[in-house]
């Protein structure tokens, strides 16, 4: 069953795109049955969550045809939320497969993870979230892994090694958290990008990029403080700076960045899609290199064997890699579905002036709506579900409350404090599953405290943002 669910995933891939190039109904319907086929194949690798998902766009479906305004409208646009994130992460999983074999990307994870004990939390910190560029989520199911082995082959049976790995394991969680309000290729940002009008992406990513090193000072202060009376790995010495491997790792996204900024030309679309385009190619290209021989033999030999070997590789990933993100990628459509189709469904204007919201100064409506959407995410709905939700309920607004940049970018603060806070996220439950670190022990246990000190942080950034923008 899996090699038939990869090609399908693959064919959705292609469909999402062509439907998006040719703005082609016929296309995008297409890419809707494609994506309703995925899910019957992989009805035997999902669970719960995946489950109650579903039900869940069953009903507000159901709702949209009898209360909505436009049903087939409405219908329509949900689904095409729903199969744009499972198309991105599909995408976002094929550069993932790519980057786990590169060697460079191996010494890099492996120097993260070698650092003295005072430069481990800004270490894994910063490395997760320039990671993250190319891996996305994988990036935590790659170091997590490397942290623990580390910690064991370092200090084996110390009675410390769970302080270690308390330490380690918060920072790769916080350094991917806070690195959805900056990074190009971040799903929180793609997907609200598209919902609200105005958005300066560029600028966005500037602003973001500030709050996320901003928040790595808080939390290495955090850090420091709450083991201070911890006195290990004093003496480890610094581990090389693997300079060839961060050259390549660089290099490689700056081949992936100027194939979007092609595709974006060519095509006269946004990021969004030129990344997406993008894909693709650098995952051939990517694998392809990877298999490149020394020099000394025949250059003819040399491609037909990169080539052969590259061909097999691809075909490794699509019909047995590929279909395990099933249930990943069903989760995430149906929260594209759910986020879209219940914003559709609530009065936006009517709510926002029910609630004051344009009465508010808008710094403090900023500063609320990462909180909101944390605590909304306490119910079991995942972080871009609400994101969704959140981008579509004021993309839906006949006037906007505050500057259309800083909503965006508060929304994706939101999605970043419900990963070190909701048991719920994505993240949180990879961790879990690759770690057995109890979703509840990560979030409430070990981030409680940073996720608070986060929020309260948050208020004089969009007060001065807010001045400033």
């Amino acid at each position: 069953m899996a090699a038939p669910l990869g090609i399908l995933m693959v064919a959705l891939i292609f469909a999402q795109l062509l439907a998006r190039i040719t703005d082609n109904p016929l296309a995008q319907m297409a890419t809707w049955m494609i994506a309703g086929c995925v899910v019957v194949l992989a009805r035997k690798s999902m669970g719960l969550r995946e489950a109650y998902l579903l039900a869940l766009s069953a009903v507000l479906a159901g709702l949209l045809v009898v209360w909505g305004s436009d049903p087939a409208g409405d219908i329509a646009s949900a689904l095409d939320q729903a199969t744009f994130l499972m198309t991105f992460i599909l995408l976002m999983g094929l550069l993932h497969e790519a980057a786990s074999t590169s060697p460079s990307v191996e010494s890099c994870g492996r120097y993260l993870t070698q650092q003295p004990a005072g430069r481990q939390y800004p270490a894994l910190y910063t490395g997760t979230g320039v990671m993250a560029v190319l891996f996305n989520l994988g990036v935590v199911s790659f170091l997590v892994p490397l942290v623990r082995r580390g910690i064991a082959a370092a200090t084996p049976g110390d009675a410390q090694n769970p302080t270690r790995e308390r330490r380690q394991i918060s920072a790769v969680l916080r350094g991917f958290a806070w690195s959805v309000v900056w990074s190009p290729t971040a799903i929180a940002p793609l997907a609200v990008v598209e919902l609200i009008p105005g958005v300066n992406r560029p600028l966005w990513i500037g602003l973001g990029f500030g709050i996320y090193l901003a928040m790595l000072l808080l939390g290495a202060v955090e850090d420091r403080l709450r083991f201070r009376g911890f006195l290990f790995d004093k003496d480890r010495p610094a581990a090389p700076f693997p300079l060839l491997a961060a050259t390549l790792f660089f290099a490689a996204c700056g081949v992936m960045f100027m194939m979007t900024l092609i595709a974006m030309w060519l095509t006269g679309d946004t990021v969004v899609f030129g990344l997406m385009l993008a894909c693709p190619a650098m995952l051939i290209g990517w694998v392809g290199a990877q298999y490149l021989q020394p020099a000394g033999q025949p250059q003819m030999v040399a491609a037909q064997q990169a080539l052969t070997a590259t061909g097999r590789r691809l075909h490794h990933i699509i019909t047995i890699n590929l279909p395990k993100s099933a249930a990943i990628a069903v989760t995430l459509g149906c929260s594209g579905f759910v986020g879209r189709a219940a914003a559709t469904l609530m009065p936006a204007d009517a709510l926002a002036s029910g609630l004051g919201i344009y009465a508010m100064p808008d710094f403090v409506l900023l500063s609320l709506i990462p909180v909101l959407l944390s605590l909304l995410s306490l119910l079991a709905l995942s972080p871009i579900m609400m994101a969704v939700f959140f981008g579509s309920l004021f993309g839906s607004l006949e006037v906007m409350p505050a500057n259309p940049t800083l909503i965006a970018l508060s929304i994706s603060c939101g999605w970043a404090l419900s990963m070190t806070f909701s048991p719920f996220a994505t993240v949180v439950l990879l961790i879990d599953r690759v770690a057995g670190i109890p979703p509840r022990r990560l979030t409430w246990g070990w981030n409680l405290t940073h996720a608070g000190l986060s929020a309260i942080a948050l208020v004089p950034v969009f007060a001065l943002l807010a001045w400033w923008v």
